[in-house]
């Protein structure tokens, strides 16, 4: 009869429905489903924080104690991502499966019709969802039950002619819930206990985080605003790049030099629960003993982009301390050779302060899919609004209320006309005035920002700016990206690059940037659908001979490009603080095809 009833609601509508036959709560999901069901997205998998860390430890203990039951459990959170699945019946497994109802894809409302998360998500209380009350064709088999905890829910799952108990999906989401409780609770404790001993220590400067939330040192919240949001920035994006240990400098913006250590916070069982920022400002006088300012930077900044009053052994820290050895390798590399990561370092830091952001660079470098992609690790339950600068620009109306935080991503804001602007400037002010609740995201296709263009009038809206390096000075990452790209393209076919087809892609210099690496991706796999992918398949484009930097030329090219972005593009003050002839400056400039920085 369910059946019947389904399709007589496809031709008619509600209108068709006999009266009594669907409950009230599936005939208004259904109405809210699309008409033809899609088979569920691929989002990724996402840190969820610590309702995805208590739902795995819930359910896994659950189905390892009820291995007979013939049941699967999963999270799905607000936004329809189904986080954690386990089953305890290989064949229910493999139907769920085929179904997509698996972790990293999206089974809302909108993807594949009517399912029990959706509908009690809406309505907030446990509900049961039968196999012909699914909308999409593989969900029918199944059985649903689904109880709300706040940020997603719990469902259970059977065959359409196994029990799946309602109560038994309440029963999960209530030791879900009472298991992040007791979580925080250790976390808030664990960061208190972190906190005071180093107040007991006398340390100065004490700020704790623990990805979601920062607590600030009594000292600390009577330092400026400025410094306060450095200090978190700093630790924020240390909490979520997992870049703990060791001690570093920091400049603060009202002048102050600060010697911090980043150091972990640990429950008793060894868990990992966030990290904290303990330091203080750094006394340094002229006289006897000690070393003046203008030195004791000299000496910090060298081998970045202030020139050297000595030469730099950078194996001192491999020699100093065996134990650290592997540690102060990476972070000498990613200091020197890794300015994408800083890039993203910088990126993650201001999205997670929620300050708006201005990204620049070449066209094709991947600024709108890394301001997503940040955004939704950050935010997953975020919703976003993208805007293309290049046409006619709307009066932005958004209404976030509901969402954890909104994106609105302003696309190609280089193509903004003048009259273009001043209206996007008008409907910004009011999204800009709402702090914490709207993140604006400018992607400038440029090499360089130039306040005199129609853009320009927009700037006064952005925090802070982050510039994305072109994929020629990503060469390192070259493999790794190309092979990511080739699986998105390739549709899960069996399709990979030989060691030469990779080394033949590190030697060109791609103009076109991941754009023009998807390009010939595309043509290769159109090819060669499946196989290794050989030097022959490539397009002639790619044996192009180009002049290549040597790493030690790389450095000094990301050097001169740091004074010149720190000195507003004065190459005569860029080559005071590098260190170095102005003369030697422009031919280093004109060699290394650096363009004019203002």
């Amino acid at each position: 009869m369910l059946d019947a009833a389904r399709e007589r609601f496809r031709r008619g509508g509600r209108a068709a429905l006999p009266d009594g036959v669907v409950r009230e709560e599936i005939v208004a999901s259904w109405e809210r489903s699309p008409t033809v069901p899609a088979d569920p997205p691929f989002v990724g998998h996402h840190d969820g924080g610590p309702l995805v860390a208590a739902a795995d430890a819930v359910l896994h203990r659950f189905a390892r104690e009820n291995g007979g039951s013939g049941w699967s459990v999963a999270l799905v959170g607000d936004d329809g991502v189904v986080r954690v699945r386990y089953d305890t019946d290989p064949a229910l497994g493999e139907l769920l499966d085929a179904a997509g109802f698996v972790p990293g894809h999206r089974c809302d409302e909108e993807s594949v019709g009517t399912t029990a998360a959706a509908v009690g998500g809406r309505l907030r209380r446990t509900v049961l969802v039968e196999g012909p009350e699914h909308l999409h064709p593989a969900w029918r088999v199944f059985r649903e039950a689904a109880a709300p905890v706040v940020g997603g829910g719990i469902v259970l799952v059977a065959h359409a002619g196994d029990p799946a108990p309602p109560a038994v999906a309440r029963l999960l989401a209530d030791a879900v819930a009472d298991h992040d409780e007791r979580d925080r609770r250790r976390r808030v404790l664990a960061v208190h206990d972190a906190m005071s001993a180093l107040r007991a220590e006398g340390v100065p400067w004490v700020v704790a985080a623990t990805g979601d939330e920062t607590w600030l040192g009594r000292e600390v919240a009577g330092l400026p605003d400025a410094d306060r949001r450095t200090l978190g920035d700093t630790l924020t994006a240390c909490v979520l790049l997992d870049e703990t240990g060791g001690p570093r400098h920091l400049d603060l913006p009202s002048g102050t030099c600060a010697e911090v250590d980043l150091r972990e916070i640990r429950g008793e069982d060894g868990e990992l629960f966030g990290a904290v920022l303990a330091g203080g400002p750094v006394a340094v006088h002229a006289g006897a003993g000690r070393v003046s300012v203008a030195a004791r930077e000299a000496r910090r900044r060298q081998g970045s982009h202030v020139a050297p009053t000595a030469r730099r052994d950078f194996a001192a820290d491999l020699r100093r301390d065996p134990t650290s050895g592997e540690e102060a390798r990476r972070r000498a590399t990613q200091d020197l050779f890794g300015p994408y990561d800083r890039m993203r370092r910088d990126a993650t830091a201001a999205l997670g302060r929620r300050r708006h952001l201005l990204l620049v660079g070449e066209t094709g470098v991947g600024k709108r899919t890394l301001a997503r992609e940040r955004f939704l690790s950050l935010f997953p339950r975020g919703t976003s609004t993208t805007v293309d600068c290049s046409g006619p620009v709307d009066d932005l109306r958004l209404d976030p209320a509901g969402a954890d935080a909104h994106l609105v991503l302003l696309d190609q804001v280089h193509a903004l006309t003048p009259v273009a602007a001043r209206r996007l400037d008008e409907a910004l002010r009011p999204l800009t005035a709402m702090p914490g609740r709207v993140v604006v995201v400018g992607c400038l296709d440029s090499s360089a920002v130039d306040a005199g263009r129609p853009y320009g009038l927009l700037l006064r809206h952005f925090h802070d700016t982050v510039r994305v390096p072109a994929l020629r000075h990503r060469t390192d990452e070259l493999a790794g990206i190309a092979q990511a790209v080739l699986r998105s393209t390739s549709g899960g076919r069996s399709v990979r690059l030989s060691h030469q087809v990779v080394r033949v892609l590190e030697g060109y210099a791609w103009p076109g940037n991941i754009a023009e690496l998807e390009d010939v991706l595309r043509y290769v796999v159109a090819r060669k659908p499946v196989g290794i992918v050989q030097p022959p398949d490539l397009p002639a484009l790619c044996f192009t001979s180009a002049p290549r930097l040597t790493m030690l030329e790389t450095a000094q090219a990301d050097a001169i490009i740091h004074a010149l972005y720190e000195t507003r593009g004065n190459r005569y003050k860029a080559a005071a603080m590098l260190g170095i002839a102005r003369s030697s400056l422009y031919r280093k400039i004109d060699a290394f095809g650096i363009s004019y920085i203002a």
